[in-house]
């Protein structure tokens, strides 16, 4: 590519922020497009927990694993405290059949290499006395995994992309892409319009904007299904430690719902989320983020006081197929997508592996199955 190449990525999440480091790190010519205010919706919303635990197949589980290794040099390369918590994540069941899925899966886990342990009812009691594990019929932890705060990331990847060179528009939304004939019968996105009525020319166009993607390729004439996902998180005002060795907790899978998970970032506040992939509890009311924290507090005590501070929503990028969206458009070879719900644990791979197909044509086999052609086909 021509070192003097417009390239803008639209989008400011933690994905666009992530990408718009590593090309600014190899001194490229970068705007990025913001609509609202830099990890606004989903980034914002994140559980932000990094981990390959339930990602299947075993391809996906891969690019899952390959990118929470890239974690610790990401976070260097950044050199900024991005709230990167490591300490593992623990998991127990309340049924026979619960904990013969449980276990089934962390040995499907252990032959892929995943460091998944089972452990005893007082090994798991010793290791968190805090948490009531009643009833109690198996427990599992795997020690690799961590979180982030992922506000302290984009804002530290869009500052050093800046100093860097590059311009970053907030509160802007694109309103029209502009297209023009090029060879064989595809396009080539040539420019974006703003909602200020700015129009900014390009020479690669990527749209790393979660689920907003859907509307933006519509406007360059690609189809991006994706599944309607509202994701909601709830954030306590500050406590004590609630766990003495891991850094993420999930409720039995086998109780009724809602499942719930929770974090505590540094400064003592808690995340919890409570849902699946379809939606989440406490998208709608503070009563809902209420029932949602006392809901909690039945397995974490300390968490019987906490008042919610605030409530994070937003909808999630999820492709029809719950895979990522990764690579150029063949219809629009200009055009770079980068859109999933692995977000937080995919960044570093995303934004290494996209820097490196932009800048230099190159064509990653583990990002194959992950292309916007499959929806076509």
């Amino acid at each position: 590519m021509n070192p003097n190449s417009r390239i803008i990525i639209v989008g400011a999440g933690i994905i666009g922020s992530a990408i718009a480091f590593q090309l600014t790190r190899r001194h490229r010519n970068v705007t990025v497009v913001e609509g609202s205010q830099p990890g606004s919706g989903a980034t914002l919303a994140s559980y932000a927990w990094i981990n390959s635990r339930d990602k299947e197949p075993r391809q996906y589980h891969d690019l899952n694993r390959r990118s929470l290794d890239m974690w610790p040099r990401f976070a260097r390369d950044l050199n900024a405290d991005i709230g990167l918590r490591w300490g593992g994540e623990m998991r127990w069941t309340a049924t026979e059949d619960g904990a013969a899925d449980l276990l089934d899966q962390a040995e499907r886990l252990r032959s892929w290499g995943y460091p998944v342990i089972e452990m005893s009812r007082d090994h798991a009691r010793a290791m968190e006395p805090g948490v009531v594990m009643e009833p109690f019929t198996s427990a599992v932890y795997c020690g690799i995994e961590g979180h982030v705060d992922t506000q302290r990331v984009v804002r530290t990847c869009l500052n050093l992309a800046q100093q860097a060179g590059a311009d970053v528009i907030t509160n802007d939304p694109v309103t029209a892409i502009t297209t023009e004939p090029s060879a064989e019968g595809k396009s080539a996105a040539t420019a974006i319009t703003l909602a200020s009525g700015k129009e900014l020319p390009c020479d690669v166009l990527v749209l790393a904007a979660g689920y907003e993607t859907t509307g933006l390729a519509a406007m360059a004439g690609i189809e991006f299904p994706q599944t309607t996902s509202p994701g909601a998180t709830v954030v306590t005002e500050p406590l004590s430690p609630i766990f003495r060795n891991v850094v993420c907790m999930h409720t039995p899978r086998d109780l009724p719902e809602p499942l719930m998970n929770v974090r505590q970032f540094a400064d003592g506040s808690v995340m919890v989320h409570g849902g699946t992939h379809k939606g989440s509890v406490g998208d709608t009311s503070d009563d809902d983020a209420e029932k949602l924290i006392g809901e909690v507090a039945n397995f974490i005590p300390l968490l019987g006081t906490a008042k919610v501070k605030q409530i994070r929503r937003g909808m999630r990028p999820m492709p029809e197929d719950g895979f990522p969206v990764i690579g150029f458009a063949d219809s629009v070879p200009n055009l770079y997508f980068a859109v999933m719900h692995s977000g937080v644990t995919l960044a570093p791979l995303t934004g290494e592996f996209a820097a490196l197909e932009i800048l230099d044509s190159a064509q990653i086999d583990l990002l194959e199955p992950y292309r916007i052609a499959r929806f076509s086909g």
